[in-house]
């Protein structure tokens, strides 16, 4: 890949091949792109302009050549602000003496200006010009070659321009194991050097942006984020210190603030590098106070790193402070919400402030993105997401082989036995892309320690330590060996199986309420319990767990080393399986009561009822899981309990009533008989004696009659032509949409395009239906609870009315869908997704149905410019689509009933629903006011866990118009 794109006039050709045959002899060979290069420049009959366009993007750096002649040249002007559009790192190579003025405004202030016009020290450089192969001969200033050499080592992304071993630690392991790599790994940091490329030119264009600044980098568990920001990112942007200044990397875990890892941490030791004399105590002050007092400090902080102004010019533009977050889902978990609440309320004040000039960099896992969209200190904080890909299958070879090449010539000289290698790629090859890095990581780092003493790694060693599926496994089995000899722990295996099972849940390993999978915990050492803590020890013996102390409390942590062991431990997988029900019900028991708390204990914030009640009331009959409840929890589910005895014995009272009432009709009806009159009351008793909101709604009944709804299945509608009914009073209004073709998914070019929204295919629906012509609301929603099928559902004070319900579920939508169905004796159902998408893009092809961009004031969405971004808006707040439909775009997610996969290989083309009653998760449709832009596109899709309530679930049905008779 050419690292290095040169920019230059054609007049100064000569120049250009001089210097790029000087960069090739000095280690820079085949990095550098020069159109006039017959190898790697413009062939003949290549595109010039793509060509340049498509080298300029992928390079790290651009050296322009500056020269009169290229000042006037039209095309390097093209080729200048390219650059600067791609946020690439830019060089000034002075090749003649030209005057400050005769510069471009910003270029002394933000480029690295370097002269090669020859002084005193000239050295004479003698090259051939391609094609002519004519000799020249050009004079460069020896200095100015040096300065660009390290300038370009310095702006390098390529791990060979970072010192490994580091003179700090020069018996630093090579492999790392499931532990992310840290700053001083960045000369073995393998295998992602386009997504560093592509994050840095991103971060450097948030640099040149207005605030707010928050680059989300999203990834799967074991994609290896963690790395990626630690190892890959902050060590470049250290680098780059005269446009960034990174504080040490966050760890939220429990304490975001005061932890081991947290802010005051990160200040104390950032201000300490600084020189900057503070005491401790005045920082914690500081992040207590009023914000303004940590700005000033912070600012202080900037100041000390802006460089020093020329006598001509204006203080250069300060660096960007880079406030780096690590595992961002942790900000989300129950435990340690004050901490985790105040953070980000900091984190939106400086990011709303522009001094300091802050970018907040956060990985988080993918599935936990959405906690981070919705967070309520954060609406309206635009955040850029990064999505980091699993790596490619080719570049494993690289991570294998390329620490071994980083110690040729060390005296820890490695060698790998190629066909150990082989196997490896080809274990990792029949394991799948899941955890392939973790465990590849953890393999290694096995082998290294056990055998890399000899300087060699063999296939050999590699069978004995179980390869790559074993590895896990055989660290336990190890674990328990190592336990024969502790007179503390039992010998017997069930009885150390049953000893671990108490040690690692709930305390180290939970579930995720919101995803269904496993996810690791950080306990404190004095949470596991006594009896288990000496087995749980010889796991950290053998690298499995890792322990901490903290540095407020002095008391040490111990958690998981990487969320694959959750995964790939088997034993530990079965555990977690089966007590995924309780242990989701543990989290979400926690949540809810944080929120209740949060809300000053309001009862609309009681959220347990009826099942759900009765399911976290089970965790009673499990000590052991139910020890992990804090007295907030308790309290809360105490709270609950009372709230649904009142629930029940209102609910009681008002049958009682309806009882007697009912018993006075009959008697009415039974002095009525006497007089021959009660025949034709009684006819209708069954159907009469149902509460009298209900028999006014059924009595106001406004079926389609079977003509009708032939009709409306079978009729041709015109462009902009919308027929809409309402079945009963309370019943949905629903709009006829007609049937047709169209391409479903999202084409490789649209901007924010998933992989999950390809391959495009036409999809034909065959016979016209009906929608909903707003999303559900409150009101429809509450003719089911008065008909006790579904349950009141809590509004977060929002309001409700025509508001569109939320915190729904999937099966809460299908429950209202089947009681409506009943009720009317016509088939309601949820949309199937190709449905939805035909109905919400209503003919138009492009990202939204109104076009390419969101605009302003078209949906309700974080970043949508309506006066409801923060909020659901009533139905109907927006313009309708072409079909006459609400809100298809924003306001609430809408569920429909396909289950969740992961792109569209095996889709129907009918229009009907890819599902599985078994299946656990289900997709997604619309986008919310809680989610950005992107989110809104026609094609956009997420999937969800079918029991995920939150206030960004909402629905809307569709009707099947019948043509049978």
């Amino acid at each position: 890949m050419s690292r290095i794109f040169v920019s230059h006039s054609s007049e100064n050709n000569a120049e250009a091949v001089a210097l790029c045959d000087w960069l090739g002899r000095e280690g820079w060979k085949d990095e550098v792109f020069l159109d006039l290069d017959p190898t790697r420049g413009i062939a003949a009959g290549d595109h010039w302009e793509r060509k340049l366009n498509e080298a300029a993007n992928r390079c790290e750096a651009v050296l322009f050549l500056l020269s009169r002649a290229w000042l006037g040249s039209e095309w390097c002007g093209k080729e200048l602000n390219l650059a600067r559009r791609l946020n690439k790192r830019l060089f000034g190579i002075l090749i003649e003496d030209l005057a400050d003025t005769d510069l471009p405004n910003d270029l002394t202030d933000e480029w690295q200006i370097i002269s090669l016009a020859s002084g005193t020290d000239g050295v004479t450089l003698d090259t051939l010009m391609p094609t002519t192969h004519k000799e020249i001969r050009v004079t460069f200033s020896q200095e100015g070659l040096q300065r660009l050499k390290h300038g370009l080592e310095q702006a390098g992304l390529d791990p060979k321009y970072f010192a490994w071993p580091p003179a700090s630690d020069p018996n630093r392991p090579p492999y790392r194991g499931l532990r992310p790599l840290e700053s001083d790994d960045a000369g073995i940091f393998f295998g992602r050097e386009a997504p560093v490329i592509e994050a840095m030119d991103r971060l450097r264009g948030l640099r040149e942006a207005r605030p707010p600044r928050l680059m989300v980098i999203l990834a799967a568990s074991g994609a290896g984020k963690s790395s990626f920001l630690r190892a890959g990112l902050l060590p470049r942007l250290m680098r780059d210190d005269r446009h960034f200044l990174p504080l040490p990397v966050i760890r939220p875990e429990r304490d975001a603030i005061t932890g081991k890892s947290g802010l005051l941490s990160a200040l104390d030791a950032a201000f300490q590098a600084a020189k900057i004399p503070i005491k401790r105590a005045d920082l914690r002050a500081a992040l207590e106070g009023e914000a303004e007092a940590l700005r000033q400090l912070l600012q202080t902080l900037v100041d000390k790193s802006t460089p020093a102004a020329a006598d001509h010019r204006d203080k250069p533009k300060p660096p960007t402070l880079i406030v780096s977050i690590d595992q961002g889902e942790e900000l989300f978990f129950a435990e340690g919400q004050d901490e985790a609440k105040a953070f980000l309320a900091i984190l939106r004040d400086l990011l709303t402030h522009d001094t300091p000039p802050v970018i907040v960099l956060c990985t988080i896992r993918s599935d936990s993105y959405e906690q981070l969209q919705e967070a309520k200190l954060l609406e309206g904080i635009r955040k850029v997401p990064f999505d980091l890909s699993p790596m490619p299958k080719g570049s494993y070879a690289e991570v294998i082989k390329g620490p071994m090449f980083r110690l040729m010539g060390t005296e820890r000289k490695l060698e790998i036995e190629e066909g150990l290698v082989n196997e490896l790629l080809t274990d990792i090859d029949a394991g799948g892309a899941k955890d392939a890095l973790p465990l590849l990581a953890f393999s290694l780092e096995r082998l290294n320690a056990e055998c890399g003493g000899s300087g060699k790694l063999t296939l050999s060693d590699y069978e004995a330590l179980g390869r790559i599926k074993g590895s896990i496994e055989a660290a336990v089995e190890h674990a328990f060996e190592a336990a024969d000899d502790d007179p503390d722990i039992p010998k017997a295996r069930n009885a150390r199986l049953a000893l671990l099972r108490r040690g690692m849940i709930p305390w180290l390993a939970g579930i995720d309420p919101d995803t269904g999978t496993p996810r690791q915990r950080v306990a404190r050492q004095s949470e596991i319990p006594q009896e288990a803590r000496p087995l749980i020890n010889h796991l950290v013996n053998q690298r499995l767990l890792a322990t901490d102390v903290a540095r407020q409390t002095g008391e040490q942590t111990i958690e998981p080393v990487h969320e694959a062991l959750l995964r790939q431990w088997s034993l530990l997988q079965g555990w977690l399986a089966e007590d995924a029900g309780l242990l989701a019900v543990l989290e979400g028991v926690k949540r809810a009561s944080r929120d209740w708390a949060a809300n000053d204990k309001d009862e609309g914030w009681l959220t347990h009822a009826t099942s759900r009640l009765q399911a976290a009331e089970r965790l009673q009959g499990r000590p052991d899981l139910a020890a992990s409840l804090e007295q907030t929890d308790r309290d809360y589910l105490a709270a609950c309990r009372e709230h649904e005895n009142e629930r029940i014995a209102e609910s009681q009272a008002v049958r009682a009533r309806k009882r007697r009432v009912e018993l006075a009709f009959i008697g009415v009806l039974m002095l009525l008989s006497v007089f021959g009159i009660a025949h034709a009351f009684w006819v209708n008793f069954d159907y009469l004696k149902v509460h009298g909101e209900i028999i006014a709604d059924t009595l106001r009944s406004k079926a389609l009659p079977p003509e009708t709804e032939r009709s409306l299945a079978q009729m041709v509608l015109q462009p902009g032509q919308n027929i809409s009914f309402r079945e009963c009073n309370r019943c949905p209004e629903m709009v006829v949409v007609p049937k047709g073709e169209f391409l479903m998914g999202s084409p490789p070019t649209e901007l924010h395009r998933t992989k999950a929204e390809g391959p495009q295919h036409k999809v034909t629906i065959p016979t016209n239906f009906a929608v909903s012509k707003f999303e559900t609301t409150f009101d429809e929603w509450k003719a089911c609870v008065d008909a006790r099928v579904c349950e009141n559902i809590p509004d977060h004070h929002w309001g409700r009315g025509t508001r569109p319900v939320i915190n729904i579920a999937w099966d809460d939508a299908r429950q209202y869908a089947t009681w409506l169905s009943g009720r009317t004796g016509r088939t309601y159902r949820l949309l199937s997704e190709a449905e939805w998408e035909y109905a919400a893009r209503a003919g138009s092809t492009s990202a939204y149905p109104w076009g390419d961009t969101i605009g302003e004031g078209n949906a309700n969405c974080d970043g949508c410019g309506s006066q409801w971004d923060r909020q659901t808006a009533p139905a109907g707040s927006f313009k309708p689509n072409a079909f006459g439909l609400y809100d298809m775009q924003g306001n609430v997610f809408e569920w429909v009933q396909d289950c969740a996969t992961a792109n569209y290989e095996d889709a129907p083309t009918d229009g009907s629903a890819l599902t599985d009653n078994s299946c656990r998760s289900r997709i997604l449709r619309g986008g919310s006011w809680s989610y950005t832009p992107p989110d809104l596109r026609s094609a956009a899709r997420r999937a969800s866990p079918a029991n995920d309530q939150s206030s960004s679930r909402g629905f809307r049905l569709a009707r099947t118009l019948s043509v049978e008779p």
